[in-house]
């Protein structure tokens, strides 16, 4: 619990209720509250010195205003101190009659900025006290160095007098605070205020736990409502809002939360806006089925666990009443309306969730919620922030299925952000379509046995030559005594065209000829937008040129080239490029114009062209695993293109596969390589060294015997 409280007060109704809840705090932790008032003396020297010129003309000699600012100086800073002891005099009474310990505190400077380094680090600038009462200075930090008080000279006026910058501070505090407590707003708030300007701008920095106070609502007796989304920031504030319910006999409320409706506002959105071929490739009927089929179904997974790590955490805290719901929508949205129907009294967030990007002061939901919400906040900070608390649940330790290593290399082509989900789903789609004794059936020349099964819709008992009673299907988790399935390219193939949209089927290998079609339609698209000028024999121009067309007048004139300027291809570079497939043409060029700028070439001749592949291959870009994959992708596709009756090879294929025979090349070595990979005895990527040594050696003395 808190025990060194931080509480800024400014005499407003929420700098009241602040101070209250600080009080309550501390007296449950046997803590101690830091009362702060924070004024700027700076500023109203700045104002002072604008304001000179309008001063009386006997006040206008050089040697007066100098005097002047010196009397403005102190008696400023006096009268600033004065009205923020009065401030601190209300803590006063309420800490006394609570038993609280008070430290008083005044800080110079602007308010949101001492606030801040204060709070995070103890390093706010304490100002000297002016003619304070030694026993009122010693309730201050930094009361141990008070400076002399305004004086009157014989004449009766006030004496100027001359300040060493060093003399007006105090140093700083070096407190360590465990939570800063503050209210939502100030004496300047407003009829449309969602936050005060010092609250939000503190509230983009401070590290510490800060609770935010709109309400008098005390802590006791109520309700909490936490949100957790699995990040270590979200059960930090679990812990923290089971350790309160506890203390204060509050019920909590915990939600977590996923947003669905985000993809359909997309789709929506462009659905109009793209060309009737673009249209054809994208499919919008097959996106929607990839969201509700994965995505959505396995955020939804994703919120049930979380929920479920956070009432293991509260078995530990019986005397909680907890109420657990998982909320469907943007979160800081459906949040709101949750806490709208159950009127929590505190509503405990952390300052980041599980898509914090480095360098972020604040995550946009909490930020959201700061703005939005009616009940008071705790803000939980990013300090003892302990992810090996996070409470382990049995679906942390399932034990995904085993997969080949053809379909595990195809598998990670998926984005990261979205891999974990789309291999759970795979896997669960052979769950439930793979019968027990499915894969002992032996597939015979006509395609029947297990792949024959499943594609006439038959089950495996069937072909395997059973009796005809058909086995259940294995449910997942459940102990049947049958060998698991593993995730073949088969599986993976039928999985992917079920479950994913056309252009993810291309990116995985297994779209249709038509679809083929379509994907070279828009990659020689993409290759109208090659700039092709010249010859590789044309001479280098010293100051290379660029020719610009002006958007206004239309007229054309040259300039110098700069990096931000296109790569020019040559004829001839261009031509050779023509020898790669089409489909695969613009990552091609893309990958010969990325080595040219990162070696400043701004011309892209067949020179060019070699110094990239020896690069490539100098760099081992050309690794086994890739070109045995795409070897065999090949294989498939050849495959299905002539059970459709077309063609499997594009021209430029065929013109490649001629061009290598009138060579000498009559056989594709990656086919010897594929070979002898498939009587290597170990995956070399998924063993330790030891074993897979070991493997090797019992392989080779089995050969040699």
């Amino acid at each position: 619990m808190y025990r060194e409280i931080f509480v800024p007060v400014d005499n407003s109704p929420w700098s009241d209720w602040a101070v209250d809840r600080a009080i309550e705090l501390a007296s449950r932790s046997d803590g101690s509250v830091t009362g702060n008032h924070v004024y700027a003396a700076r500023l109203h020297d700045i104002r002072f010195r604008q304001l000179e010129t309008g001063l009386p003309a006997q006040f206008q000699t050089e040697a007066e205003i100098k005097r002047q600012r010196k009397i403005h100086d102190k008696l400023i800073e006096k009268g600033l101190q004065l009205i923020s002891d009065s401030f601190l005099d209300q803590v006063d009474r309420r800490c006394q009659d609570a038993g609280v310990p008070l430290t008083r505190q005044l800080l110079e400077g602007i308010n949101y900025e001492e606030i801040v380094s204060e709070v995070n680090s103890g390093e706010g600038h304490l100002p000297s006290l002016i003619g304070f009462d030694p026993n009122i200075a010693s309730s201050y930090d930094g009361g141990d160095k008070v400076r002399s008080d305004v004086r009157l000279g014989a004449d009766g006026r006030i004496v100027a007098e001359d300040e060493d910058h060093d003399e007006k501070l105090a140093g700083s505090s070096g407190r360590d605070y465990d939570l800063m407590v503050i209210g939502a707003h100030g004496i300047g708030h407003q009829p449309f205020s969602q936050l005060g300007g010092v609250v939000a701008r503190v509230l983009q920095k401070v590290d510490k736990d800060a609770l935010v106070v709109r309400n008098e609502r005390p802590l006791a007796g109520g309700s909490f409502m936490v949100c957790v989304d699995g990040s270590a920031y979200s059960y930090k504030a679990m812990r923290l809002a089971l350790e309160m319910a506890s203390e204060y006999g509050a019920k909590l409320y915990v939600g977590s939360s996923f947003d669905v409706e985000y993809h359909h506002a997309v789709f929506g959105n462009i659905k109009d806006v793209l060309s009737v071929q673009a249209s054809k490739i994208f499919k919008f009927e097959e996106q929607e089925e990839l969201h509700n089929n994965i995505i959505d179904k396995g955020l939804l997974k994703l919120a049930q666990a979380n929920v479920k790590r956070a009432r293991i955490m509260a078995e530990e805290y019986p005397e909680v009443e907890v109420e657990s719901q998982v909320l469907i929508g943007k979160p800081f949205q459906v949040i709101l309306q949750w806490a709208e129907e159950v009127d929590p009294g505190l509503l405990i967030l952390a300052r980041h969730g599980a898509h914090r990007i480095e360098g972020t002061d604040l995550g946009s939901q909490a930020h959201n919620l700061l703005r939005q919400s009616d009940a008071n906040i705790l803000l939980i900070g990013t300090t003892d922030v302990r992810p090996e608390e996070i409470p382990w649940i049995e679906e942390d330790g399932e034990m995904g299925l085993e997969w080949a290593p053809e379909a595990e290399v195809r598998i990670l082509r998926v984005p990261p952000f979205a891999l974990g989900i789309a291999r759970k789903a795979v896997e669960e789609y052979v769950l439930e379509n793979w019968r027990p004794r499915e894969e002992a059936s032996e597939p015979s020349a006509n395609g029947s046995g297990a792949g024959g099964a499943r594609a006439n819709g038959a089950s495996g008992a069937h072909a395997n030559g059973s009796d005809g009673a058909e086995p259940p299907l294995l449910e997942p988790g459940r102990d049947t005594g049958a060998t698991l399935p593993m995730v073949t390219s088969e599986w993976l193939d039928e999985a992917i065209a079920k479950l994913l949209p056309t252009h993810m089927q291309l990116i995985m290998g297994i779209g249709t000829a038509e679809e083929l079609a379509l994907a070279e339609v828009k990659a020689g698209e993409a290759m109208k937008r090659t700039v092709v000028e010249g010859n590789d024999a044309d001479p280098v121009p010293a100051s290379p040129t660029i020719e610009t067309t002006c958007p206004y007048t239309g007229h054309v004139h040259e300039r110098v080239r700069t990096a931000a300027d296109p790569v020019v291809w040559t004829e001839e570079a261009f031509d050779r490029l023509g020898a790669v497939p089409l489909i695969a043409r613009p990552l091609a060029r893309n990958t010969v114009e990325r080595f040219a700028r990162d070696h400043d070439f701004w011309r892209i001749t067949t020179r060019v062209m070699d110094e990239n592949k020896q690069a490539m291959m100098e760099a081992d870009t050309f690794d086994t695993d890739t070109m045995l994959v795409m070897f065999r992708e090949l294989q498939t596709k050849q495959l299905k293109a002539a059970a459709e009756g077309v063609d499997g090879l594009t021209p430029e294929m065929r013109k490649f596969i001629e061009e290598a025979k009138a060579s000498g090349v009559t056989r594709c070595p990656i086919r010897d390589v594929a070979e002898q990979a498939d009587d290597c005895p170990v995956d070399f990527k998924t063993v330790s060294p030891a074993d897979a040594k070991a493997a090797v050696e019992q392989f080779m003395r089995r050969e040699e015997a």
